[in-house]
């Protein structure tokens, strides 16, 4: 299997995974992040498969996803003020997905040094800050999962280092 191939591979099973939890998890809110990660993977996989074919690369698109998930905590935040409300529990989940996160970084970061086109080198770049904003994300979200109800001291979602 060549780097190309073995990169798709990677974001296919990225985009399998998260698709399946955004139809699966019941928090609308949550299932929104998940289903924005399968839509991102898919993208990922797009630019490969484009570099593999030697066609023209779709373009990557810069989010602003933490600031988004941010509305998305102080929704849930809300609905943990009562006592005895239950966290969300994905704790395995999560596990899961900062393992497949984890997964395409590295390889992206042993790859980069392997392509010869800078503007390939460019991209993955750019992908591998995408894969490194989920990582922090799915980080948010196993610390809400630990403290819902303490996650928001105030309006601003200040648990989250300024991108």
């Amino acid at each position: 299997m060549n780097l190309l191939d073995h990169a798709m591979s990677i974001e296919t099973e990225g985009v399998q995974f998260y698709t399946e939890l955004s139809q699966k998890t019941m928090e609308r809110g949550i299932a929104g992040i998940f289903g924005f990660f399968a839509r991102e993977e898919k993208r990922h996989y797009e630019i490969l498969e484009a570099w593999k074919k030697n066609i023209k690369t779709p373009d990557i698109d810069d989010t602003n996803l933490l600031g988004k998930a941010g509305g998305i905590f102080r929704d849930l935040s809300a609905q943990f003020t009562t006592a005895g409300v239950p966290a969300i529990n994905h704790d395995d989940v999560y596990k899961k997905a900062l393992r497949l996160e984890e997964k395409s970084i590295a390889y992206y970061n042993e790859i980069s040094g392997k392509l010869a086109n800078e503007e390939q080198r460019t991209m993955l770049q750019l992908i591998i800050h995408q894969e490194q904003t989920h990582v922090k994300l799915i980080n948010q979200l196993m610390e809400f999962q630990r403290h819902p109800g303490e996650w928001l001291e105030n309006a601003e979602w200040n648990h989250r280092d300024e991108y």
